[in-house]
């Protein structure tokens, strides 16, 4: 059996992962529990993956917002911050 995420995973949680990067910095940590956290709530906010791949400005404004807010809670963890 085949343990590997499916390519659809893959392509959310890379695209998730360079938001991250772009918005909130790329010293961000985001677990394996944040990264299904966060494309379950796009989906349940009327996110599509399929429109995002496709250069929807409205899905990635979706994500931009989701992502913001998740990474302006407190108590997010960074890299510079771990030890």
């Amino acid at each position: 059996m085949d343990d590997a995420p499916s390519l659809p995973l893959v392509f959310a949680n890379r695209v998730i992962r360079q938001f991250a990067d772009h918005l909130l910095g790329g010293d961000i940590v985001i677990e394996p529990k944040d990264f299904m956290v966060l494309r379950i709530i796009f989906r349940k906010l009327g996110g599509k993956w399929w429109d995002l791949s496709r250069g929807s400005i409205a899905q990635l404004v979706l994500l931009e917002k989701i992502l913001t807010n998740w990474g302006n809670q407190p108590g997010r963890k960074r890299e510079s911050e771990e030890t």
